[in-house]
């Protein structure tokens, strides 16, 4: 692998917007912290996967308030996000 995009925090719009998908789907007594781990894990795995990257991560129905599974779908702008070559 020569290069890889490194996802380091969602920017303050893209904060924003994965609060306000939260408030509105996830329950109440959901950890938020881990949500927002989750969410950026499967978002650079999904960016520096085939090429064909979704920018999405699922609410499973565990956490939803209605136990329905709810997509949050992101832009590239997002997130704050580094491009790293591991041999530099």
């Amino acid at each position: 692998m020569d290069t890889y995009q490194q996802i380091h925090d969602f920017t303050p719009a893209g904060a924003g917007k994965f609060a306000d998908f939260l408030a509105e789907h996830a329950k109440p007594q959901q950890d938020t912290a881990m949500h927002k781990l989750e969410c950026l894990g499967v978002i650079e795995y999904n960016l520096n996967g085939t090429g064909n990257f979704p920018l999405t991560w699922e609410l499973t129905p565990a956490s939803s308030a209605d136990g329905c599974v709810h997509i949050f779908e992101a832009e590239l702008g997002d997130f704050i996000i580094e491009h790293v070559q591991p041999n530099e």
